[in-house]
């Protein structure tokens, strides 16, 4: 098949939507297909990345809360037709509104949907945005969603949608980041608990600072990620005395940067107040990391798929003592088999989404074999 997958951002971009899309077209390449990345940048460019070729669209506005290309619009409106399907991700973001009113080729969109606003210009703007959200909700062939939570959700808001929505679950990789990469496990003093995630104000970074206050000093806290909110969160760190050795801000990371990172943690910690699904939660688990979430749908409905066993605790992160306690018992919790976790893998979620787009594309006929899929028109 030839998909043209649409974004409002790619790798090396950071953020759940972008890993998604990350992992997903690079297991579509594997499974034999053509695919094409359509997104927004700063500087219109083309380049390839794990197979997949990524076409940038420059920038007409910036703003960080609605990116717009003309370009990317442009280019959907007279380019579309050489797809057999395009598959348009996030509701949060304006990339997926050409996607699906500048051509009638099949579409498919992963929402990722939250149903609100993460700052006070969003969720003003997110009523005003409603209308604009069901067009492409009408015009979408299928819809993935990621959690039955995220499919509950959007139900509420947008009913008409229901017998169009299936669910398919992010995937995970048992064979960890460390072991792909060949890193060995680091060792260095006390115990380190990992944070992952783009810096906005509702991933509640800031919650998990405060409870560092209530462990001791071999504690530390790693945050791996950039966001508009890191500012704010590094004189947080350093009002409450401990920026330096106790919390400590990496930025983006490459990746074997990062699986350094992953093989030193003690544990991981996602205290996010909205979530599709809970990937640097489900990422944890599947690398056997003991984990701290927040009590959230999404990350109730992960408790449930990986099953009994697994070291996750649910907490509410308002409560700092109680998210303290529980980062104190996770970080003294030996690591899960690797091999145990039920969640599934890339390889799954890539077969169930190319029956999707078969479902869309009549004229696209599915070939299984052995291995890697393929594509026969």
């Amino acid at each position: 098949m030839r998909i043209g997958v649409v974004t409002s951002a790619y790798h090396p971009d950071v953020g759940g939507v972008e890993t998604h899309a990350r992992r997903l077209c690079a297991a579509l390449v594997a499974a034999g297909d053509e695919v094409e990345v359509l997104t927004q940048h700063a500087v219109g460019t083309d380049e390839t990345i794990d197979g997949v070729l990524v076409r940038r669209f420059p920038l007409t506005v910036a703003a960080s809360n609605y990116r717009f290309s003309r370009a990317l619009w442009h280019y959907l409106s007279g380019h579309a037709g050489r797809y057999d399907v395009l598959h348009a991700h996030s509701y949060h973001a304006l990339a997926a509104l050409p996607a699906a009113l500048t051509n009638s080729v099949p579409l498919v969109f992963t929402p990722h949907y939250h149903g609100t606003g993460h700052s006070l210009l969003r969720r003003a703007l997110h009523p005003i945005y409603r209308p604009v959200g069901r067009r492409i909700v009408a015009r979408s062939s299928r819809l993935i969603c990621v959690t039955h939570a995220e499919r509950e959700l959007l139900i509420q808001h947008f009913p008409e949608a229901a017998d169009r929505i299936v669910v398919i679950p992010n995937g995970t990789d048992p064979a960890s980041l460390v072991g792909r990469l060949g890193v060995e496990p680091a060792v260095e003093p006390g115990r380190s608990i990992l944070c992952v995630g783009r810096l906005e104000k509702y991933k509640r970074v800031d919650r998990v600072i405060r409870a560092m206050r209530h462990l001791g000093d071999d504690h530390r806290l790693e945050v791996v990620g950039a966001g508009p909110a890191r500012d704010e969160l590094e004189q947080l760190a350093r009002r409450l005395g401990l920026a330096g050795d106790r919390v400590r801000f990496h930025g983006r990371l490459a990746e074997e940067a990062f699986a350094g990172r992953m093989s030193a943690a003690a544990a991981a910690v996602s205290a996010s107040a909205h979530e599709a699904f809970g990937m640097a939660v489900a990422d944890a688990l599947a690398a056997g990391l003991p984990t701290v979430a927040s009590f959230i749908p999404a990350h109730r409905e992960l408790a449930v798929m990986a099953g009994s066993g697994v070291p996750l605790w649910l907490v509410n992160p308002d409560d700092e003592v109680a998210l303290a306690e529980a980062l104190r018992v996770a970080s003294a919790t030996p690591r899960a088999d690797l091999g145990r976790h039920p969640l599934p893998t890339w390889s799954d979620v890539v077969l169930e989404t190319r029956e999707v787009y078969a479902s869309v594309a009549p004229r696209v006929r599915l070939i299984q074999q052995s291995g890697a899929g393929a594509t026969e028109r």
